[in-house]
């Protein structure tokens, strides 16, 4: 018979293991995602790909909006929700147009670099001084990113590298802006808002360029919706059951999971250097995360 103490422990336990699947399966899901955007974009443009991943996640998410009691439609704080939208809806957009021309690996290592810049902005907007560690741990994280700017891939220009960068940055802001609706919106609410918003936007800015799907891109573009959603899921699931600094460090298994992607569909295997990079970039972002300050718990899923 188990103590109250050791009962504690293994459900602790336990549910740190979910906690790992559900990212194993999160970075899984978000791999496979890349790797339909970059097949699709060979034919469709990234803002219509993107659109396809917000409209298929939305209707997916429609039916638990009107099954909830709770669901407000009213929204509040409207700056925040549109730094949030607005922030969110250009990272993925510039994501997605890093997908086609940068390896998936470096595409979605890149994008995950986005703790390193919300201490920045949250010195710039609520002018929150951060600490030495989180300063020495950002520099850390930035001399990764210089890492895979010098790495010598073929074909890879230090603009597209950029762009990734800049993806980076735009989902910090969408990542404060969470923080601050959260206070005030379910979690159901805030992705609503952002998946509605942006099944809206995308195409009264993009019609122009639109462009008719195949049969073969309609499938690539229905996975990229599937997959985008189930990322978002199994993310959200694993920060509920554990602590963000116990599970950040399987980031690694993302870019791992991509490489293979590279690799297998596209010939294409990342150098030495590029790992070290990597390592370089998920050790910073892993230590931000253990400092547990409060910039850091900001980094929630899109």
């Amino acid at each position: 018979m188990h103590t109250p103490s050791q009962r504690h422990f293994r459900g602790k336990i336990k549910r740190f293991h979910k906690s790992i699947l559900f990212m194993l399966i999160a970075y899984a899901s978000i791999v496979i995602m890349g790797v339909f955007v970059k097949v699709s974009s060979s034919n469709i443009p990234p803002s219509q790909i993107l659109f396809f991943r917000f409209f298929i996640g939305l209707l997916f998410i429609l039916p638990f909006v009107f099954n909830s009691s709770q669901f407000n439609f009213k929204m509040h704080n409207f700056k925040y929700s549109l730094l949030r939208n607005a922030a969110g809806l250009l990272s993925m957009l510039l994501m997605f147009y890093s997908l086609k021309y940068l390896p998936v690996s470096t595409a979605i290592l890149l994008t995950n670099t986005s703790t390193l810049f919300v201490p920045l902005f949250m010195l710039l907007i609520f002018k929150s001084r951060a600490s030495w560690s989180t300063i020495l741990c950002t520099v850390l994280g930035f001399a990764g990113i210089c890492i895979i700017f010098y790495t010598p891939q073929a074909e890879i220009s230090s603009l597209y590298l950029s762009i990734g960068v800049l993806s980076a940055a735009f989902a910090a802001l969408a990542y404060i802006g969470i923080k601050q609706l959260s206070k005030d919106h379910s979690s159901l609410e805030i992705i609503f808002y952002f998946y509605a918003s942006s099944s809206i936007a995308i195409p009264l800015f993009t019609a122009y360029g639109w462009v008719w799907p195949s049969w073969t891109d309609t499938l690539s573009l229905l996975m990229v919706g599937i997959f985008g959603l189930a990322f978002q899921i199994f993310i959200t699931k694993a920060f509920k059951l554990s602590d963000i600094s116990e599970i950040t460090p399987f980031i690694f298994t993302g870019v791992i999971l991509s490489a293979l992607s590279d690799w297998l569909v596209w010939s294409n295997a990342p150098s030495g250097r590029f790992w070290v990079g990597a390592a370089v970039i998920v050790l910073s972002v892993s230590l931000l995360a253990k400092l547990k300050t409060p910039e850091q718990t900001a980094t929630l899923p899109r």
